[in-house]
């Protein structure tokens, strides 16, 4: 027999709200929910459709994530990334902070010489650069550089740089860590980094030497090593918070309750990310370690505020975003905190379509 979900009478008539929702190809709450369906579960019968970014390869799309300029997004994803953005063009605004803890490698070619991190003095190691205004990958290269080389006492002026010219941030699964591995190999470069799951897997392809691996649990336990801790924001487009703060509660909920679910389930948790990261579970047990719940987490809590401000004067310093980029007018992180509207749906969705 089949059971067919008939909508709820109040808002049969009511036009559909696109509502478009992106995270990175990691560890993510959102991962974690949108491969079981929660998302669209929670909005099942009513006028609310969730579409994924990572689905859509209209270029405008692609482009609207990155910069924050597609109404009605909802993005959970590196934190460098977010504030560019809100520097761009003020069109979001922060809701919570997530810290991934995964694996970190550095790699060289068996014929380099180097045994140790402090035999990269001297050495040409690998900086990706990205297409386009602004390089995620670039900042979490040079981060976890500098933060590599101040654990042996290596200085920026010990070292060069070989730059990577790698895909745009738009490009789902692209392919910087191949081409670091290629320059490795080929001897551009004297020594390469490798990040998460995906890390794990080319290096054990291409049979590159691991000259040290620094391990989740090490990186969560060592404060020199917060350099390599990547920082995700959960935020959203303006305009659709203040039309829709109700519909935007309900959703951080559900992305909260996934650190739960990853306590109560850990092998579906793993497969999960898993297949969000396109790997092998082997390597994905291995990158994340016991901390995918604490991974999947996202708070407001001021250690987390104080980590994301000491990225933003990171990149101020840098140049990398405006000096006028402040966290505090950014941050609507009381919508953590509050319950779903009780209104009556038609209330609540009255001004689903006043956003475009």
């Amino acid at each position: 027999m089949t059971v067919r979900i008939h909508p709820d009478p109040a808002t049969a008539n009511m036009p559909s709200q696109l509502v478009w929702y992106a995270r990175c190809p990691t560890l993510t709450a959102m991962g974690l929910l949108a491969n079981r369906g929660a998302l669209q579960r929670e909005f099942l019968r009513e006028p609310v459709n969730l579409v994924s970014v990572r689905e859509n390869s209209t270029p405008s799309v692609r482009q609207g994530y990155l910069d924050h300029s597609l109404p009605n997004l909802v993005r959970e994803g590196d934190a460098a990334t977010a504030l560019w953005s809100y520097g761009l063009n003020q069109r979001s605004r922060l809701l919570a902070v997530g810290h991934t803890w995964h694996t970190v490698l550095v790699i060289a070619s068996g014929r380099s010489g180097i045994g140790k991190l402090s035999d990269l003095k001297g050495r040409t190691l690998a900086l990706p650069r990205e297409a386009g205004a602004f390089s995620p990958a670039r900042v979490r290269s040079l981060r976890a550089w500098e933060t590599i080389l101040g654990t042996v006492g290596i200085k920026a002026t010990d070292i060069e740089f070989h730059n990577i010219v790698a895909d745009h941030p738009s490009t789902p699964f692209g392919d910087i860590a191949r081409r670091e591995i290629e320059a490795v190999l080929s001897g551009q470069a004297d020594a390469g980094l490798l990040f998460g799951a995906k890390g794990l897997e080319l290096a054990r392809a291409a049979g590159v030497k691991v000259i040290h691996a620094f391990t989740p649990d090490a990186i969560r336990r060592d404060p020199a090593l917060s350099g390599l801790v990547e920082l995700r924001t959960l935020t959203v487009d303006y305009p659709f918070l203040e039309a829709n703060e109700g519909v935007v509660a309900r959703l951080v909920k559900q992305l909260t309750s996934a650190t739960d679910w990853a306590v109560q389930f850990p092998k579906e948790a793993l497969n999960h990310i898993a297949l969000e990261g396109k790997v092998e579970v082997p390597d994905a047990a291995e990158a994340y370690g016991d901390l995918i719940p604490e991974g999947a987490a996202l708070g407001e809590e001021d250690w987390r505020i104080d980590d994301l401000q000491a990225l933003l004067d990171w990149l101020k310093a840098r140049h990398a975003v405006e000096a006028t980029v402040e966290l505090r007018p950014w941050q609507r992180t009381d919508v953590l905190n509050k319950a779903p509207e009780a209104a009556d749906i038609k209330e609540k969705y009255k001004r689903l379509n006043a956003v475009a």
